[in-house]
């Protein structure tokens, strides 16, 4: 695994939201912005493709964060068997922390984990 993770030039400030610090291992917010430059870029995605056409650098970059938490995900997975839930939740509060309304940061969120359940359903096929 390559322990370097991709960063998205327009990936969110690091979090300031609080989360107690007793139930959080130092993992879950990396996970929680990679989430969160996943469904930036998303959201990127959908404004490019209603204004005329998704750009390839978007494109390529959406897939790169992907597979970038594929990466995270199998590494992780048996530390976090909810591993999912975990990374939607951490990647929510990200989100909003960078000032996305609640509703829409659950759904860029949720988003993303969808995307990333179907590259692990591939993967397991």
């Amino acid at each position: 695994m390559d322990p370097t993770p991709i960063v998205a030039p327009h990936a969110p400030a690091r979090s300031t939201a609080k989360i107690p610090a007793s139930s959080t291992s130092s993992l879950e917010p990396l996970v929680g912005r990679l989430v969160a430059a996943a469904g930036i870029t998303i959201a990127e995605a959908l404004a490019e493709y209603s204004d005329g056409g998704l750009t390839p650098a978007t494109k390529m970059r959406g897939g790169d964060l992907i597979c970038e938490l594929f990466r995270w995900r199998k590494f992780l997975i048996a530390d976090y068997p909810n591993f999912d839930a975990m990374a939607r939740e951490h990647g929510a509060v990200v989100l909003r922390a960078a000032g996305v309304s609640p509703v829409t940061a659950d759904l860029l969120a949720s988003e993303v984990l969808d995307l990333l359940g179907k590259v692990v359903r591939t993967a397991l096929n």
